[in-house]
């Protein structure tokens, strides 16, 4: 088993993954929810005939990933064959001599924090040859230039706070905005403790990491360098340094303007408005002759994909040629070269993705849950009148006609007025009069509320204030426990978190009450965080460690107390949100 794994260990793990992905459709049934109920189509087994089509699939899904990855590539292995490209990594190495450690850790954390606003956790790969060059010519370990870029942008996606595309379409299925009172909002502020945790404690190891490999005797042994990554010194005395410089600072002003949701974050309209303005420029009556240059696809600045920054890259690699007087057949063939230097790790990228596309064609992740996550069935009406993700009462969980939570006479809005299980004859029980707008008084709206209840009782899965969470659920136990191992199986296996709430979030919605849900939407989240760093099927962690060569053994040694850190902060918090 042990010289199994000696070479080409992401390989090997990615084909083990895909062998149990395809053995367990031969085992489960696969079904999809409707509500809090599961409908089970029976067993979809899939065999070598659906090889091709898995292969195809999955090229589909990640065709935009995979033409970026290659654009990505053939610009590096272009401007790395200029003298500027050369001399620029040249002046920034001599300029961190000595302080290589604290440079690496600087990198890191800028990184994380961008992959935590962007809505593209692709898009922190523009400068990371740029970075892992410099890193690697300053003498730093492949090791730890993976984890200072590669490994930074994995402590991004785990403290996303407003941006990532997969807590945007986590989000987005589940029906809530980055505004108003929802269960995302109320994570926020855990999501941001998260975050800070996470960069202080990844950057404590990787700061102790390269300054020990740098002070060590043995620090030579791992400073053979990849022919991507190294830097060659022509010895001219008058090199253009000026236009690379510019090249490279385009790339970053544009991808930070095309990959941050200004209005969605930071609700500025500017671009939208300025995309708009620009679109509709006319020359005559109708002929608008930007929109036809930029194309049917152009995007605003904030809502940019990876197809948009992909022709941004062509763009500049063409300029580059230009501005360096590179040949035409040169320019093509080095670009090819590029292009080459990136298959394997397009080939891991397929390879995730074919593990989600199995799930996707024999949908057994439901089953999973069902199973795991199971409702118990136990009456426990768990109130949320307005969203806020806190319970104000519980009702007769017993069906005795008494109230089992007997909190009463509760002034939610602090107005001296008695809002929410009003005591009025002081009988110790709640009276039927809730307010629950909580505006001081019975009014119609409150009657009508009161009218979908039961004589008096809520009914399961009333959502008062239309905000997709159920107010009112008849069953929202849940265990911290099983909620764990659920989201662990779903991120293993789905690899896209978007589509782990497609399949899901039907059930978790109107399953749990606004209190659980805000204990599953961070546990669903943070567990996909925290998976992505050691899991065969993460998506960068493959690329990253495929493209840099870093075997997953010595990654391993060097993140495993990270991790473990980690969960114990992460239990913590869950514990605390299921407590309090």
């Amino acid at each position: 088993m042990k010289k199994l794994f000696e070479k080409h260990t992401v390989a090997k793990l990615l084909g083990i993954m895909i062998f149990i992905a395809i053995v367990l459709t031969w085992i489960l049934p696969y079904g999809m929810f409707q509500g809090t109920e599961f409908v089970e189509y029976g067993t979809n087994r899939l065999g070598f005939g659906d090889i091709p089509t898995i292969a195809y699939n999955s090229i589909y899904f990640a065709i935009d990933k995979i033409i970026y990855l290659f654009a990505l590539g053939g610009f590096y292995a272009v401007i790395s064959k200029t003298d500027g490209y050369n001399k620029l990594v040249s002046n920034i190495v001599k300029k961190i001599k000595g302080k290589e450690h604290i440079f690496a850790v600087v990198i890191s954390v800028v990184l994380a924090l961008l992959t935590s606003v962007t809505n593209n956790t692709f898009a922190m790969l523009l400068f990371v040859p740029f970075i892992i060059t410099i890193l690697l010519n300053a003498g730093v370990n492949k090791l730890s230039a993976f984890a200072s870029t590669f490994g930074a942008i994995l402590v991004g996606i785990l403290g996303a706070t407003l941006g990532t595309e997969h807590l945007t379409m986590f989000n987005n299925y589940f029906s809530q905005t980055l505004t108003g009172d929802s269960a995302k909002d109320l994570t926020i502020s855990y999501r941001i403790i998260i975050l800070s945790i996470a960069v202080i404690l990844y950057n404590f190891f990787l700061y102790f990491a390269v300054k020990n490999h740098l002070d060590s005797k043995k620090k030579n042994d791992e400073l053979e360098i990849s022919e991507e990554f190294k830097i060659e010194d022509t010895g001219k005395k008058k090199v253009k340094v000026f236009p690379i410089v510019i090249v490279l600072s385009v790339l970053a002003i544009i991808a930070i303007l095309g990959f941050v949701d200004w209005y969605g974050i930071f609700k500025i309209n500017a671009f939208n408005e300025f995309h708009t303005w620009l679109t509709e420029l006319k020359i005559g009556e109708d002929f608008t002759i930007v929109s036809y240059i930029l194309g049917t696809n152009a995007l605003a600045f904030g809502t940019w994909d990876l197809f948009a920054i992909t022709t941004v890259l062509l763009i500049l690699t063409v300029l580059t040629a230009i501005l360096y007087s590179i040949k035409f057949d040169d320019l093509f063939q080095t670009f090819g070269k590029g292009v080459l230097n990136i298959i394997k790790p397009v080939g891991a990228l397929v390879a995730v993705y074919s593990v989600f596309i199995i799930m996707y064609m024999s949908p057994i992740v439901p089953t999973m849950v069902k199973s795991v996550m199971k409702k118990d069935g136990v009456v426990d009406l768990n109130i949320d009148y307005n969203g806020a993700g806190i319970a104000f009462f519980n009702l007769d969980t017993d069906d005795d006609g008494k109230a089992d939570y007997n909190l009463i006479n509760i002034d939610s809005d602090k107005d001296g007025k008695c809002d929410l299980n009003c005591d009025t004859n002081k009988d110790g029980y709640p009276d039927k009069n809730l307010d629950f707008n909580a505006d001081g008084q019975i009014t119609e709206y409150d009657q009508n509320i009161l009218s979908q209840l039961e004589g008096g009782q809520s009914t399961p899965n009333l959502d008062t204030d239309s905000d997709g969470i159920p107010d009112v659920n008849i069953d929202t136990s849940h265990s911290l426990f099983k909620t764990i191992i659920g989201a662990t199986l779903t991120n293993i296996f789905h690899v896209d978190l978007g589509y782990s709430a497609y399949a899901l979030s039907d059930y978790l919605v109107t399953g749990y009450g606004a209190v659980a849900l805000t204990l599953v939407f961070i546990v669903f989240f943070t567990t996909y965080g925290l998976l992505q760093f050691f899991i065969p099927t993460s998506i960068l962690l493959a690329l990253g460690l495929t493209y840099t060569k870093v075997s997953y053994k010595d990654w391993m040694k060097h993140i495993w107390r990270f991790v473990l850190g980690m969960l114990c902060v992460l239990l913590i918090i869950f514990i605390f949100i299921s407590v309090r």
